[in-house]
């Protein structure tokens, strides 16, 4: 059992703890399962959430989408679920379980360098010590396998990313003084500045690389087959790029963007910079960029609105097939791939918020509420994300009333005027006063952000709508953002209504506009739960062309 060796080899090693990541070595977000060293050893299958093993214990934390999901997954004999809830840290939780003067093993090459000072310093006040492994130790007893193959990574075209990649590199250097470079390791940050896409990786746009920009050039390492990218671009292969970097001085970084192992290679060199300057690029969308999301969403609208017809009507279907559907939708779409895997729960399922085994055996019954959460790549390599909570049959009074508050949530929100100043906690915070005048948080939960930004990624940021500090960042305007508010309770169900929308400027005002122009079910609206201007607002939303 992989439990006992990783506790065989801790032991060997004198090393009390070992921090088991999620992500690979390129710290992505969506890791493939067989790649995933959490996975093999919790057998949970959540996008993020990391495990602590001790000689005693075994914790995988979860977050507020994924607590129900979380302890279906696990052994409950192995391992214990460790609920992160809305405003805490898993780095103290991390603490609450590691005894004073112990040691924790930590994969240096798995572990941003923001995470690892963080932990560093909360150890170093308990008088822990950290082992940096410079090898996975789970690779030595599981499988690991990525998705393989010759695709081309390609280039965008400008009329899509509305600037070339040379451009982009040009704005770049304006923000870092000549003499110095810059690390960068971040695949979507990489994405971006070149114009490559590939999709051979389930769920992502994105290339394996690590990049260094340094007097006016950019140089790419990566084992992957690109297109030209730009007349100040260099690809090379991924082998050479300790030797490059090793040639390199005054070079900045984000500690949130590279790993410990590749600090070490740059530290006695190496500054912080002020800000992640691609990220804040990145994050402020073209008009090109938003003509071809918009595209995109229209049609994800139409993949969306054939799952309803087909939940509303009394055909036999079950989550899987719907879920399947989804898939086939999307390819008909002109889609690539999906941008994630898709979340289709049924009936009490949809509690669960980010379910992600859709069954042959759940048949949509009478009364079910359907949760859809989707969304896909096309031609561009951005992503679509968009919820819709559907009803099959008549609703009762409850379904009603968690319908139409979560939809006030939403409007609200939506309609909000925005200021220079609006950041992501103001808005976070109004949906939530919302939920609490309605009398169901006794019950009910929101166990998640109200968004996230939205890109080449499914969840970018900025911007983030949510009351933690990613929820700081001022809204810009061509931000592109979700609001995706949401109630649940386990064994009733849940709802949650989700656009992606971006920051317009009307009027001299800026105000969200939506991509999706998915109707809201009309039976599930308890219109004397609204207020008349949300009335106003929704006959609005509910008239669009």
């Amino acid at each position: 059992m992989i439990i006992q060796k990783l506790r065989d080899f801790l032991k060997s090693r004198n090393i009390d703890y070992l921090w088991i990541n999620t992500t690979d070595e390129f710290l992505v977000e969506y890791n493939e399962l067989t790649n995933s060293s959490r996975y093999f050893v919790t057998g949970f299958t959540g996008s993020t959430g990391d495990a602590l093993l001790s000689m005693d214990n075994l914790w995988q934390f979860a977050d507020g989408r994924y607590h129900e999901q979380a302890e279906k997954e696990v052994n409950p004999e192995t391992t214990t679920v460790v609920k992160v809830q809305l405003g805490e840290r898993v780095s103290d939780l991390l603490m609450e379980r590691i005894k004073d003067g112990t040691t924790v093993g930590i994969v240096s090459s798995k572990i941003s360098l923001g995470f690892y000072n963080l932990l560093k310093t909360k150890l170093e006040a308990k008088g822990c010590k950290i082992f940096n492994l410079d090898k996975d130790p789970v690779e030595m007893f599981a499988d690991f396998k990525t998705s393989g193959s010759d695709e081309i990574c390609t280039k965008v075209d400008e009329q899509i990313t509305g600037i070339s990649a040379d451009k982009k590199l040009k704005i770049f250097f304006n923000h870092i003084k000549e003499t110095s470079c810059y690390l960068e390791t971040n695949l979507e940050n990489i994405a971006y500045i070149t114009n490559l896409r590939q999709y051979k990786t389930p769920y992502s746009s994105v290339f394996k690389a690590k990049a260094v920009f340094a007097q006016g050039h950019a140089y790419i390492f990566t084992n992957e087959k690109t297109e030209k990218i730009g007349e100040h671009f260099s690809v090379l292969p991924i082998n050479d790029f300790k030797e490059f970097i090793k040639t390199r001085s005054n070079i900045l970084y984000n500690p949130e963007n590279i790993s410990k192992a590749d600090f070490s290679l740059i530290e006695n060199r190496a500054k912080e910079a002020d800000f992640d300057f691609i990220a804040i690029m990145k994050s402020i969308k073209t008009h090109a960029e938003i003509q071809h999301m918009q595209s995109c969403f229209n049609r994800t609208d139409r993949v969306v609105e054939k799952i309803g017809e087909i939940v509303r009507s009394k055909t036999p279907v079950s989550e899987y097939e719907l879920s399947s559907e989804v898939y086939k939708e999307y390819l008909k779409q002109g889609a690539k791939q999906l941008s994630f895997k898709t979340i289709l729960a049924a009936g009490a399922n949809s509690s669960v918020i980010h379910y992600s085994h859709p069954s042959k055996n759940i048949m949509v019954k009478d009364g079910d509420f359907v949760l859809l959460d989707c969304g896909g790549h096309f031609e561009g390599g951005y992503s679509t994300d968009i919820t819709r909570t559907f009803l099959r049959g008549e609703p009762d009074s409850l379904q009603k009333k968690v319908y139409t508050t979560v939809l006030k949530m939403f409007l609200n929100v939506y309609n909000y005027e925005l200021k220079e100043n609006t950041n992501g906690q103001e808005l976070d915070s109004l949906a939530r006063e919302i939920a609490q005048e309605s009398g169901l948080m006794e019950e009910f939960n929101f166990n998640h952000g109200l968004g996230h930004g939205v890109g080449i990624n499914v969840h970018e940021h900025p911007p983030v709508l949510s009351s933690g500090p990613a929820g700081r960042n001022i809204l810009r305007k061509n931000m592109v953002v979700t609001i995706e508010p949401g109630l649940y309770k386990t064994g009733f169900g849940g709802v949650r209504l989700e656009n992606t929308v971006y920051v317009d400027e009307i009027n001299g005002k800026h105000k969200f506009k939506s991509f999706s122009k998915v109707k809201f079910q009309e039976n599930l609206i308890d219109y004397e739960l609204l207020s008349d201007i949300e009335k106003i607002w929704l006959k609005n939303w509910q008239e669009q062309v």
